[in-house]
């Protein structure tokens, strides 16, 4: 069941006028029993997997927290992680190896599927057992709101991550219906249904065939299309984030923000606190400052080490590892040349928020976004190899100016209605105070959905993750 489909806007609603019509005492069994309901529309298989790793990740953290010894701690402690760990691994990873399972008849691990939303879940289950092993809280001792806090169905496939524990002391709240939260959620809704119906699958359908058909296409082709295909990722999933923070408001329910204008980062740094915020947040918290970082090469150790897991966490394939490992090698051209920039433009006497350094960032974050995509967007390393080949030897174009006045036109669309947005959990026109202006803009937005609804819909980008 799609974000961006009436089927998803129905059953929310639903869902919300059931929740707050009942007693509280069943309102958060429903709440499960819902959003489990909603992941097996993804399938029986995937929700039965799901169940386990919360009950397994329940239970012995349970008996981690509450063990009389430190050696039956740490047993209970590497039991959870290790089973989480392995399920993770073997239901996303094992299907690259081609054989037959205890020689089944007709079976092998290239038929088990990749449950989707696997990751999200799995970041949320293995953070709660990290975070209960330190004893950072006690474990929650009512197996419903751990399981919520793990399936709540807007955060469930593509997140944003957040703690177990911040869910479910929210969902232990007093249960009231609040009209401002509707509207709030229905405006980030709204305006995550733009960014992904118009402008992520309106780009989607002119750069789909140049993708599927590299052979046919030229260098300043791949130019524009990769330039377009990052504009394409950051509002399908942006989109997706806003989609699902805002759902969650209707039901009191405060995500974090996921993404806050990453193309306009100062540097890679600003960049990778902007993109996928809850994500880099998990990996400092619960990789990156576990590793220690007591000099200068340890932290450029830890860096590397946390870059291959990014590439591996995409996909363990060798375009997902080369994109990581060049999205490393520009921090670490960020890092070592951060002093020197500073002393040029100081000698320059430009000031750090000029608009040339606002320029000249924001054309760096593209051409970055540009180059890991030639890898991330493509599916094999041959494949990549032949685009940046024709990049610098063909200038010859072969999109015709039409498509290249589209996606020009759907990248400045988006950026000047993001103009208006101020916060990165907020509503898109935030800058508009006149509140009839501001009802005409959303009323540009909801039209526009409608009326770019009727195309071939496009699955969202990290539902494969």
């Amino acid at each position: 069941m799609s974000f961006a489909s009436f089927p998803y806007l129905l059953f929310l609603l639903t869902i919300v006028c059931i929740y707050f019509g009942i007693s509280k005492k069943y309102s958060h069994v429903f709440l499960l029993f819902s959003s489990y309901l909603f992941y097996a529309f993804f399938g029986f298989g995937f929700l039965a997997l799901m169940v386990i790793t919360t009950v397994i990740t329940f239970t012995t953290s349970y008996y981690c927290f509450y063990a009389d010894k430190v050696s039956i701690r740490k047993l209970f402690f590497y039991l959870g992680l290790g089973l989480d760990l392995l399920i993770f691994i073997l239901f996303k990873y094992i299907h690259i190896i081609d054989i037959d399972v205890m020689n089944w008849p007709n079976w092998s691990v290239q038929k088990l599927l990749i449950p989707i939303g696997i990751s999200f879940y799995t970041f949320k289950t293995i953070g709660y057992c990290i975070d209960v092993y330190k004893r950072k809280y006690p474990p929650e001792s009512s197996f419903v709101y751990y399981a919520l806090s793990v399936s709540f169905f807007p955060q469930l496939i593509a997140g944003p991550i957040e703690k177990s524990v911040v869910i479910s002391s929210q969902l232990k709240q007093k249960k009231t219906f609040n009209i401002q939260n509707v509207i709030e959620g229905s405006k980030l809704i709204l305006w995550g249904l733009f960014k992904k119906i118009v402008i992520a699958d309106g780009i989607g359908q002119i750069i789909s065939p140049v993708l599927s058909n590299i052979h046919h296409y030229n260098g300043i082709d791949f130019f524009i299309v990769f330039i377009a295909f990052a504009y394409q990722v950051y509002s399908d999933f942006s989109g997706y984030s806003d989609i699902a923070i805002g759902s969650a408001m209707y039901f009191g329910i405060k995500l974090p923000a996921n993404f806050n204008k990453p193309f306009f980062s100062k540097n890679y740094r600003k960049f990778w606190t902007r993109w996928h915020i809850t994500f880099s947040k998990w990996l400092k918290e619960y990789i990156f400052d576990e590793l220690g970082r007591s000099n200068r090469l340890r932290l450029i150790l830890n860096l590397w080490i946390l870059f291959i897991i990014v590439g591996l966490w995409h996909g363990a394939t060798l375009n997902f590892i080369i994109y990581a490992q060049i999205a490393f090698l520009f921090l670490l051209i960020d890092i070592a040349t951060k002093t020197s920039r500073q002393k040029i433009f100081s000698f320059l006497r430009i000031k750090n928020d000029s608009l040339i350094i606002r320029i000249i960032s924001y054309l760096a974050m593209i051409f970055f976004c540009m180059l890991i995509g030639i890898f991330y967007g493509l599916p094999s390393f041959s494949n990549s190899i032949y685009v940046l080949k024709q990049m610098v030897s063909s200038f010859i174009c072969n999109i015709s100016i039409l498509h290249i006045l589209i996606l020009i036109s759907y990248i400045l669309l988006f950026e000047f209605f993001q103009y208006f947005q101020i916060t990165a959990d907020g509503h898109c026109f935030q800058r508009i105070n006149n509140f009839y202006f501001r009802v005409g803009m959303y009323l540009v937005l909801l039209f526009s959905i409608l009326l770019f609804s009727s195309k071939m819909p496009v699955t969202f980008q990290y539902f494969q993750f």
